[in-house]
C-alpha cells in the first residue's frame, strides 16, 4: 500500500472543502491529493489519499491589539503548549512548522464511516470520537456503533496521555477498519467520549504504528492484523518525506513495501532494542569533529517535526553550533545574518556504523524579519525522556527523515535508514 503526498498551498477546491467539513478554518495548510495506483512488488501495493498540515492554532477571540497596532494571540501549540504568540510573526511561522502532521482517510465499519487520521510512529493504539463523545468533541466526526453491521461491542474502558499532554478517554469497540479498499477485520479500536488539548487539530483520531507493547490494552496494532490477515506483501511499512515546498510531490508512506525510486545507495539496518518505540542504539552524534553523545538510543517518529535529545547533550550540541537559547520559543538561534551558511559545521549521526550527515541547510529554520535580517532556528531541542529501561534518547523527527528514508520492520524488529532522493531539496 502506498500513499503518495502532493502540496496544494493555500486554496482547496470544493471537493476538499467538502472533505473537511466541520474543520476549523486556516490560513496556512498544505493539502495532499493523490490518485488511485495499484503496483505489483511481490503482490499489490495500494496508493491512498493523505494530507499534510501545517495550521495557524489561533483564534481571533483569543487576540488582543496593542496601542501599537501589535495582534497577540492566545495559541495551544502541540509542540510549545499554551502560548501568546503575536500575529504573523516570525515565532508563528515558528510554531505552524512545529506542529505539522500527517493526515490519511480511513473508513470503519460496514458500510464505512469516514474519519480523517493522524498516522503515527511514536504510538500504537487507534482511536476515534464516538457519537457519545460528550468533551471537546462538537467539530470532528464520530463513530455510530449502531449504523454498522459488522460492529462487535466489547466495553473494555481506553485512556491515553500523549506526550504534549493531550489525552484521550473512552472505550472499546471491535469493528472493520478499511483504507483504499484493504479491510481489516475485526480490529479492536477505542471509541472516545471525552478528548483533551486536541480541539485545534484537524485529525479526527490517531492511529499508532509502533509496537503492540505500546497500546493502552495490549491490542493488535492495525498493520499487525493488515499482515497476520495476507493483506499486504511484505511485514514493513517506510516513509518517504520532501522537504521542498514547491515541489509536485511531498513524499509517500507505503504499507507492506519499499520504494527504492526514492533512495539512493544501501541501506542501513539497525535491530530494535526495545520492542515499544522504534527504538535502537546509536552509536554517536558529532558537530563537526566535536563528540556530544556515544553509546545512546534514539526513535524515529513521523509525529515530531524536530529533532529532539536529553537537554545537556542538545545544549552542548548547539553550543557546538554557535546557538544560543532563545527563552521565547525554547529554542535555539543561530545568527544567519552576518555567517554564511557555509561557516556551521554539519551535524552527523552514526546509525549502524553508517554516517548520517545534515548539513546547516537542513538542520536551520530560516525565517526573514520586518528589517531584511535573518533568524535562524536549529532544528535540535531539547526533551527529557527515558525508555522502559531508564534510558534517555533522542527522537529523529521530520527533519531527519526529510534526508533519510524510513523504515519499518515488525518481524525482524529492526529500523532501517538510506538517503533521500530528496537529500539535496531545499525547502
Amino acid at each position: 500500500m502506498i500513499v503518495y503526498l502532493f502540496k496544494v498551498l493555500d486554496f482547496c477546491t470544493s471537493t476538499d472543502k467538502a472533505m473537511i467539513a466541520k474543520k476549523p478554518t486556516t490560513t496556512m495548510w498544505i493539502f495532499i491529493m493523490v490518485v488511485l495506483y495499484l503496483k505489483g512488488i511481490h503482490g499489490d501495493l495500494f496508493r491512498i489519499h493523505i494530507n499534510r498540515f501545517r495550521p495557524q492554532l489561533y483564534k481571533s477571540t483569543n487576540c488582543t491589539t496593542s496601542s501599537t497596532n501589535k495582534t497577540v494571540c492566545r495559541m495551544l501549540s502541540r509542540t510549545f503548549g499554551n502560548i501568546l504568540v503575536e500575529k504573523s510573526s516570525i515565532y508563528e511561522l515558528l510554531v505552524n512548522e512545529a506542529d505539522t502532521y500527517f493526515i490519511g482517510t480511513i473508513y470503519i465499519g460496514t458500510p464505512g464511516q469516514t474519519f480523517f487520521i493522524n498516522f503515527d510512529t511514536g504510538s500504537s493504539d487507534l482511536w476515534v470520537p464516538s457519537n457519545q463523545c460528550s468533551s471537546n468533541c462538537a467539530r470532528f466526526h464520530k463513530y455510530v456503533a449502531a449504523d454498522s453491521l459488522t460492529y462487535v461491542s466489547n466495553g473494555d474502558s481506553f485512556s491515553i496521555t500523549y506526550g504534549d499532554g493531550s489525552s484521550a478517554n473512552g472505550y472499546y469497540s471491535i469493528d472493520s477498519v478499511t483504507i483504499n479498499g484493504i479491510t481489516v477485520e475485526r480490529q479492536r479500536f477505542a471509541e472516545c467520549t471525552s478528548i483533551s488539548g486536541l480541539s485545534n487539530d484537524l485529525f479526527d483520531g490517531i492511529l499508532g504504528l509502533a509496537y503492540p507493547s505500546m497500546t493502552s490494552d495490549g491490542e493488535q496494532p492495525l498493520f499487525y492484523n493488515m499482515w497476520s490477515q495476507g493483506l499486504v506483501p511484505q511485514p514493513i511499512f517506510s516513509f518517504y518525506l520532501n522537504p521542498d515546498t514547491n515541489a509536485g510531490t511531498s513524499g509517500e508512506l507505503i504499507f507492506g513495501g519499499v520504494d527504492s525510486s526514492k533512495f539512493t545507495g544501501m541501506i542501513t539496518y539497525v535491530p530494535v532494542v526495545i520492542a515499544g518505540y522504534w527504538e535502537f542504539q546509536m552509536t554517536s552524534v558529532s558537530v563537526g569533529s566535536t563528540l556530544i553523545s556515544s553509546s545512546t538510543y534514539a526513535i524515529a517518529d513521523t509525529g515530531t517535526t524536530f529533532i529532539t535529545g536529553p537537554s545537556a547533550s542538545v545544549a552542548a550540541l548547539n553550543s557546538a553550533l554557535g546557538a544560543t537559547y532563545d527563552s521565547t520559543s525554547g529554542m535555539y538561534t543561530v545568527d544567519c545574518s552576518s555567517n554564511p551558511l557555509s561557516s556551521f559545521p554539519n551535524v552527523t549521526f552514526n546509525i549502524g556504523d553508517t554516517i548520517f550527515t545534515l548539513t546547516p541547510s537542513q538542520y536551520l529554520l530560516i525565517y526573514g524579519d520586518t528589517s531584511s535580517n535573518y533568524i535562524c532556528y536549529s532544528a535540535f531541542t531539547s526533551l527529557d525522556q527515558r525508555d522502559s529501561y531508564g534510558n534517555s534518547f533522542w527522537i529523529l523527527g521530520d527533519y531527519f527523515l526529510y534526508r533519510y528514508y524510513a523504515i519499518f520492520d515488525i518481524v525482524n524488529n529492526q529500523v532501517g535508514f538510506a538517503q533521500s532522493i530528496s537529500y539535496n531539496s531545499y525547502f
